[in-house]
């Protein structure tokens, strides 16, 4: 129908071939089973006027193809729609037929009950029960009389919440239409549609319940043992009861002598109803007492689930958001200045717009997806984290230099802090960004959004924060009271001198003295130095443990994502639909499709999935040649008969071998088409010659309607295959793979002896694409960490300039790292979509603390006790690192409360994190430096680098101050202000300079030489 070729041109550069709407090939398939099937006494309304229809019934009357297929592409992902094909199969069937039946009262259209494609709708509601939910193993059945009276009970109650909403289907009385479940099969039994659930109780005597036991025990055995699987349609089961369908019994049920009924399900017609209509009063529903019996209630496509899922979005949006507000109180608490936490707060939000800004105009990435705003409170905590490296780098530069000037501590602390932050924003900014190597674009586009942020958190600190130091040191100095500046100033320049520790110094204006965090973890240190040994042993048991337990991280058992936890209602419904038997019966497998004419490959923008690919011709395909029609032909017997293969439907059969039959039937038929007389030439079998076959298997198509033969130009580019496969999206990763495998070990050995012109073939199903999916996850969790794992090892190296701490360090790393996991595995995680997300995390983030106490032991050049160094670690980023903590601890428990899967397990592994990282650090590192720790730890590297360079200070290009002479005062051994002359050696001139001399000059080094 495609004469001038626009429909094709427009396929082939816009959709993917997945994405075809295929609405009329299956019209007119039906059209097919009818006329074949002697279904004259059914109506079959083409399933193009239905969705028209649907969409109408929706309010969606503008109706765009592109979505819809779509749609029906994602029912096929899901599994969840059962095809019209398998309705009208059923519709012969003499067990479904005397469904048609049902003894309902006259006022109702019993017909809905027979159908059961139409029971199935997509937004049909549904009841799953279970009986007794609590125990492992229940004493009692569905076929027992008070859970049968409860059922009962809840179905009436249910019923007249949808009369109410009008959202039912109603029969002529108003009263809404029973829903198909046991309770309508007894009364369909008992002859009895007007009694009260009591009244139906009373005559469901031990006797009749024996009776009907039976009765579905040998249906249901009879109705599996008659099922035909390989074409998905049931069997002659005239033991069965009127109005069965396997929807009401659960998967064990009649096994091994089974009688024992433990779930079973409620289906009410809502479908004329609109979903959200619905859905605003589901949680009215009865579902029973929940200790006999439970039922849980969603739509056939959890339709519910899907729209709480959004509404819960929002609502932990707010709590994420709290979080926030919690970062910024203890920003407040730490710094305690207005001032400072405002600079505070504006870098974390102005950091937002200026990722944005190169994520979108630089990077080119369009696509934004919802996982990107969790980055917001990733940057949030590690925002704050610099803010107090900042706040306390410049205050203890301030206690230090009481009389300097606010430019000499700015000298001193600001480059001081730079340079620390650096040092941790690095590591975090290359585990996102080591994240890339996913080629899923989510997870890509959170990596690079992420890592952006951290960038410009780091910008925004020196460019807002640093500044507002400064003036916030400047109007201390002039003696300021105002509280939005400082609450408490008058007592922030007398304490926290960490260098002298408990020392009381005359010739100080004012006396020193420990704050109480600094005591504390002074108290902290002298413990943990007492019992050094005792803590190293119990840090090594404890990394062994955490390392056996954390290899124990299993893969998913399937490849489902889901967003509620495990005991919520909806949750719950779509765990025990998969045990009623229809769900297994019906399970039907994915669609793989065999494509000949299509080289593999993606065209479209990677990184954005609202772009569709080309489609790739492979111009080697030469379907008119003489060996490739016979192939073709026969191809598909070979395929069918693999026992990984089965056909979508009883009568399917390949293009090929329907164009071989209809050449046939027109070479013997007295009145042959146009479309054969026309363009065959008089054929009446394969091969064709082949200056005549593409004209005429085009032809053939068009007459028949018949879309897996696909031309360009009046030839034949694209040939294919329909297949079901034997596993599902519910299957399992191995299933999955072992199922790829068949079809790969297959095709490869159809491809060695197939002929030149039809050899390169490929096989595409959605199951392979999730799959795929998965398995990057996997491989972006290992491979980012191993980036970031490396980076970090080079960091620490790089800023405490010791092999000694390096290797402490990744000790250190190596804990975080096993002991969060090995936390997951108890937990009962699997490396799945989400927590491979939030892996990247992990790894980003379990080395800052580390690197922040190496870069504070390193700080005493020269010889110095490691126990000292060890102590001035603890204690001079001791307060800095556990404010960044809590601060941290405190938005993760927020996050905690939160529904959606996602949060929750965002919020959990980002506490693990922290709180291993902080033992980890605050333990297994500090306990191996005070007992292995060098006393001069940067002494081999600083060695190497200094080979070569030349000692005559004449000879240096640096601006070096030579001190010539000096006028030092002699009262005081400590803090001695000297006036000298110093030359300088590149100009000669002499410059005036004051230097503060003390038993530890170093601390007072200004990085000039002094």
């Amino acid at each position: 129908e495609d004469t001038d070729g626009s429909h094709w041109q427009y396929l082939k550069t816009t959709l993917s071939r997945g994405f075809v709407d295929l609405l009329e090939r299956d019209d007119a398939y039906e059209r097919k089973l009818v006329s074949q099937g002697g279904g004259a006494s059914r109506q079959v309304v083409p399933k193009s006027q239905t969705n028209s229809r649907n969409m109408a019934r929706r309010g969606l009357e503008d109706f765009d193809p592109i979505p819809s297929a779509k749609r029906y592409f994602e029912n096929v992902l899901a599994g969840r729609r059962f095809s019209a094909r398998r309705s009208l199969l059923e519709s012969s069937n003499p067990t479904l037929e005397k469904s048609r039946f049902l003894a309902l009262d006259s006022t109702c259209d019993t017909s809905w009950y027979s159908d059961y494609e139409k029971v199935l709708e997509e937004d049909n509601t549904f009841a799953v029960w279970k009986v007794q939910p609590d125990l492992d193993s229940a004493t009692l059945s569905a076929l027992d009389k008070e859970v049968m009276e409860q059922i009962c009970e809840a179905e009436v109650k249910t019923l007249s919440i949808m009369k109410e909403a009008n959202v039912c289907k109603k029969c002529s009385d108003g009263n809404c239409l029973p829903p198909h479940s046991l309770v309508l099969l007894l009364r369909n039994k008992l002859n009895d549609h007007q009694s009260t659930c009591k009244e139906l109780m009373n005559a469901y005597t031990s006797q009749v319940q024996a009776e009907f036991t039976s009765q579905l025990y040998n249906c249901t055995n009879e109705y599996v043992d008659t099922f035909d699987a390989s074409t998905l349609s049931p069997g002659n089961a005239p033991s069965c009861p009127d109005g069965y369908i396997p929807t009401l019994v659960d998967f064990f049920f009649g096994k091994d002598g089974r009688t024992n009924l433990r779930y079973t399900s409620s289906f009410f017609h809502t479908y004329e109803a609109d979903v959200n209509s619905v859905y605003k009063i589901y949680q009215q529903f009865d579902g029973a007492d929940g200790n006999i019996v439970l039922g849980v209630y969603d739509t056939v496509d959890e339709s519910f689930n899907e729209i709480y899922v959004d509404e819960l979005v929002v609502s932990d949006m707010a709590l994420a958001v709290a979080s926030l507000g919690i970062t910024f109180c203890a920003m407040l608490l730490h710094t305690r200045s207005p001032w400072l936490t405002l600079m505070g707060v504006l870098q974390i939000i102005y950091a937002i717009p200026l990722a944005y800004f190169v994520y979108v105009f630089i990077a080119g990435l369009n696509f934004f997806p919802f996982l990107n705003f969790i980055g917001v409170f990733v940057s949030a905590a590690l925002g704050a984290d610099g803010l107090f490296v900042a706040v306390d780098k410049f205050k203890n530069a301030r206690i230090h230099n009481r009389r300097g000037t606010t430019e000499d501590i700015a000298a001193i602390a600001l480059p001081n802090a730079a340079g620390a932050m650096f040092l941790t924003t690095s590591t975090t900014m290359v585990a996102f960004f080591a994240t890339c190597i996913c080629p899923v674009p989510p997870i890509l586009c959170f990596a690079v959004y992420c890592g952006l942020m951290i960038v410009f958190n780091y910008v925004m600190i020196i460019a807002l924060v640093f500044p507002a130091l400064c003036l916030y040191d400047i109007w201390l100095q002039n003696g300021t009271k105002n509280c939005l500046i400082g609450m408490c100033s008058d007592k922030l320049v007398v304490e926290d001198d960490i260098e002298d520790l408990e020392k009381e110094e005359p010739d100080h204006d004012m006396p020193l003295k420990l704050s109480f965090i600094h005591r504390i973890l002074s108290g902290y240190y002298s413990i943990l130095h007492r019992f050094k040994w005792a803590v190293f042993i119990a840090s090594l048991v404890a990394i062994g443990l955490c390392a056996y337990f954390a290899l124990n991280l299993p893969l998913p058992d399937s490849t489902e994502v889901r967003l509620l936890p495990e005991g919520h209602p909806l949750e719950l419904h779509f765990n025990w639909r998969g045990l009623i038997l229809s769900s297994s019966l019906f399970s039907s497998g994915t669609s793989v499709q065999i494509v000949f004419g299509l080289k593999p490959g993606d065209t479209g923008v990677q990184n954005d999935p609202d772009t569709l690919s080309k489609l790739l011709l492979d111009e080697s395909f030469a379907p008119k040649e003489a060996d490739s029609q016979l192939y073709l032909r026969d191809f598909c017997d070979r395929l069918f008969a693999q026992d990984f293969t089965s056909k979508q439907y009883p009568e399917y059969e390949c293009a090929m071998n329907q164009f071989d039959s209809w050449l046939s039937e027109q070479s013997t038929s007295l009145t042959p088409v146009d479309a054969y007389v026309n363009n065959c030439n008089g054929a009446s079998a394969l091969p064709l010659p082949e200056n005549v076959f593409d004209q005429c298997i085009i032809s053939w198509s068009q007459a028949v309607n018949n879309r897996d033969v696909l031309q360009e130009n009046g030839t034949v580019r694209i040939l294919t295959i329909e297949i079901l496969a034997s596993i599902s999206l519910m299957s399992s990763i191995p299933e999955i793979d072992d199922e790829w495998n068949r079809f790969q070990k297959f095709l490869k050995e159809e491809s060695e002896i197939a002929p030149s012109g039809s050899n390169k073939f490929i096989h595409t199903s959605p199951l392979w694409w999730w799959f795929d999916t998965n398995q990057q996850m996997l491989s972006t969790a290992i491979g980012a960490a191993g980036i970031a794992i490396a980076f970090s090892a080079v960091v620490v190296l790089f800023s405490s300039r010791s092999l000694l701490l390096t290797l402490f360090a990744a000790i250190c790393i190596l804990y975080v790292l096993a002991a969060a996991t090995a936390t997951l595995v108890s937990l009962g995680w699997e490396l799945g979509f989400l927590e491979s997300v939030c892996f990247a995390i992990l790894v980003g983030i379990s080395c800052d603390f580390v690197i922040h106490f190496g870069h504070a032991y390193i700080h005493f050049p020269g010889h110095v006790d490691r126990h000292e160094r060890t102590k001035y670690a603890v204690l001079h980023m001791g307060p800095s690192i556990l404010a960044a903590a809590a601060t941290t601890f405190a938005a993760a428990i927020v996050m905690l409360f939160c529904k959606v899967v996602f949060f929750t397990k965002f919020a959990m592994i980002l506490f693990m994190t922290i709180l291993h990282a902080t033992i980890g650090s605050f333990v297994v590192y500090i306990v191996l430096n005070d007992i292995f720790g060098p006393a001069e730890p940067t002494r081999f590297i600083d060695n190497l680098f200094a080979c070569g360079r030349k000692d005559d200070v004449s000879n240096s290009t640096d601006d070096d101050l030579v001190l010539t002479k000096h006028d030092m005062d002699d009262k005081s051994k400590y803090e001695v202000t000297m006036v000298t002359k110093g030359r300088s050696s590149r100009n000669g001139e002499e410059h005036e300079v004051e230097v503060i001399l003390s038993e530890k000059p170093e601390q007072y080094d200004s990085g000039k030489g002094v």
